[in-house]
Formats: C-alpha cells, structure tokens, sequence
C-alpha cells in the first residue's frame, strides 16, 4: 500500500462553513491526519443541515477523512485542551474574525509559544491587515467585493457557485503546503494570513486586464468598438467562444483558431464566413458577433447536443455538452477518473462524495471515512493522544467542556 503524501502531518481544523473545511478537506485527502474542532453544540454548518433531516449527510461533502473533537474553548480547560493538541500539530486552520480568537489565547503567538515551529493559517473575508480587517464576510462578500458582479450592477441573481469560498479554501491548502516546505528546509514555522477578497481580485481577469491596459484601454477600445471588459462577459455573446441551443439543451463551442473558424463555418453550411472580412478574424466577429451568432445558431438548433459534439469532435473542434446537475452527476469521463465515489456513514449509510481532483503516479490520497459525528473521536484524543485519564475525560464531559458521544 502506497504511503499517502501527507501521511504523518497532523493539522488542527478550527473552521466552519466551506472555505476552511475545503482547504483541509484537500489535506485530508491527501493523508494528512486532520482534527475538526466543534464547539458542543456542533459548528454553523452542521446545525444547519441537521435542521432537515438526513441533510447532515452532506457534511461528508467538506469533511470527510477528519476525526472529531467537541470543545467548549470558552473555558479555560477546553483552550487547555485545543493547546495540548497543538503541541502534536503541525498546521492550525481557521477561518473566524481576525483578532477572536487572539482574545481566548489562542492566535498564533499562544500556539507558537507550545510549539515553536507550528504553522498558522488564518483565512479570513479581508485578511488580518488591511483596511477594517474586523469585518465579517461570506461567499458571497467576497466575490462582489472581489469584483466579480461588476456587470450585473442591475441584477439581484446569486453567484452560481460558491467560488469564493472554494477558492480560497484551494489556495489555502497551496499555502500551507508551501509553508511545510519551508519548514522542512528551515525548521521555521509560520503565519499565513489569507484574504477571500484577494483571492477573488487575483482571479479577477476582467479587472486585471482593465488596469493592466491603463493609458492603452482607450486606443482598444476604440479598435474593438468596445470596452475590453464587455468582450465574452455574460450577455455579450460571441461566435468564437460561447453557448449555443441545441434541439434538446445546450452546448459550448470555441473556434479561436483560424482552422477551427474555418472547420466551423464549413459544419454550419456557411464556409464563406471565414474569407468574409466582417467574419474572417477576431475584430470582425467582434463588432458584427450579433450576426456570427445568429448564423451558428441557426445551425445548432436544429441538431441534439450528442449529434453536434459528435460532429465537432470529429474535427477536432473544443465543444462540450453544458450539463445539468443531474447530467454532470452521471457523465462517463467522470466515472471513469473515479470522481463518483461513496463513504459509508454508521448512521445515514452509502453517502456519493466527489472523487479527488489530481492524480499521482506514485502515492495517492484516499476517502478513508465519512465525516465525523459531533465529538464522535473526543474520547479518543484526549485518552489516546494527548494522555487524559478515562476519569479526566468523565469529569470534563460532565461539566459541558467537552461531548463525547
């Protein structure tokens, strides 16, 4: 059996919600032995879910292959407990309010004062520094401060995904990683102080694109006979790159190549497009994209999704079926890379959880278990890892700082 890559790293999981758990969920895949810290009454997510029942099942989306732990760090012997375990950790991850968890003793001066080399991730909707870095933010803070709705300023629809949140958990995981290496080449440990609202600028191409042009945007502009920024945003659709009907839903087509544009023109019936100044190069299809679009279309709807990929396919043409949920959920490339995978839960049984992303050619990560019960591994960490007494931990539960289950 292959060593998991993480193997032999343990980490501290003070999150909640879907940043912080998606970015040790990612370690936890990958080996990492990861502790979910809850207060007793369970974390934000999990109180919510239970609200419906069977819902907690998808708790094992973000938290699978973590072991448990109830605390009730307003108390000073549930700190002691969260610090006991720092001293066997490598990383800690949270994703609270800046400065909150510095008031309990718990920051990472009060860690690193029990392990010297110990790697401190601090998530957060605008960082720890910075302008009004108290304020409190979500998913949906983040993009719109990030800039992501910049044209939909009419709009009141939601983010499709919660991408913020996702990301930021992703580049989380990025940091931390490069932290142990650093740590492996130093011997130092480390703070990371991780911002949702940069994270969502740094993907930001239309806004970067539209400062890094600058004292040029307007020469551009003028060439393209519009704003950059309004080239391929949401309803600004273009016949290079975009969504089309087909009979029964809908597909994507890119065609940015010459030969591709040529192809395309050619399958649809209308091969005089790609010699035809208004059509035969980027500028063209963009200032007379309303009609491109329309002639394509005309094409498209009058064939099924499977029919036109397969006819593109066939020229080497990129296209893709935009799925539904229930079609993505059942796709065959995804089967066939392992991203529909299941973990058994003693409660709620066979739960589906997506596959992991990235493959090795030597050791791999793993679902090992499904997400833990509330303080479902409490008596086994402070018993086994951190030396408690079965009496101790009696003692601990009774009074409420602890729940075992």
């Amino acid at each position: 059996m292959p060593m998991h890559i993480l193997e032999g790293t343990t980490i501290i999981d003070f999150t909640q919600f879907i940043s912080g758990s998606r970015c040790t969920q990612v370690l936890a895949d990958m080996g990492a032995r990861v502790v979910k810290v809850e207060p007793p009454e369970g974390d934000t997510l999990r109180v919510m879910f239970s609200l419906t029942p069977g819902s907690e099942r998808c708790y094992s989306v973000l938290n699978r292959n973590k072991y448990g732990i109830a605390v009730n760090v307003r108390e000073p012997q549930g700190r002691e407990i969260v610090l006991k375990l720092a001293e066997q950790s490598d990383v800690f991850v949270h994703n609270l309010i800046p400065g909150s968890l510095e008031k309990q003793g718990l920051g990472y001066e009060g860690l690193k004062a029990r392990r010297e080399d110990i790697i401190y991730a601090a998530i957060s909707g605008f960082g720890t520094a910075g302008v009004k870095p108290e304020r409190a933010a979500f998913d949906i803070i983040a993009q719109a401060t990030g800039g992501q709705f910049w044209n939909k300023q009419e709009s009141f629809s939601m983010p499709d995904n919660y991408w913020g949140d996702f990301m930021s958990g992703a580049y989380g995981a990025i940091a931390i990683l490069l932290a142990l290496i650093h740590r492996m080449k130093t011997g130092q440990g480390q703070s990371i102080d991780l911002s949702m609202q940069d994270v969502v600028y740094f993907n930001n191409y239309r806004a970067m694109m539209d400062k890094a042009l600058g004292p040029v945007s307007a020469a551009v502009e003028k060439e393209l006979g519009r704003r950059p920024r309004d080239v391929m945003h949401s309803t600004d659709r273009m016949p290079f790159y975009g969504f089309f009907k087909a009979s029964d839903g809908m597909v994507a087509i890119v065609a940015t190549t010459t030969r591709q544009w040529r192809e395309l023109t050619e399958i649809i019936g209308r091969a005089e497009m790609a010699t035809d100044p208004n059509f035969s190069d980027f500028l063209g299809q963009i200032k007379n994209h309303q009609e491109a679009v329309r002639l394509i279309d005309e094409w498209t709807r009058t064939h099924p999704a499977q029919e036109i990929i397969a006819i593109l396919e066939g020229k080497k043409i990129p296209c893709g079926i935009a799925y539904t949920i229930e079609q993505v959920n059942e796709d065959a490339n995804l089967k066939a890379r392992g991203m529909f995978q299941q973990v058994r839960h003693g409660e709620y049984g066979a739960i589906d959880v997506p596959g992991i992303p990235f493959r090795f050619s030597g050791a791999q990560g793993g679902l090992r278990m499904p997400a833990p019960g509330l303080g479902e591994h409490s008596r086994l960490i402070l018993e086994g890892w951190l030396g408690y007494t079965p009496d101790e931990v009696e003692a601990l539960s009774e009074r409420g700082i602890i729940r075992c289950p």
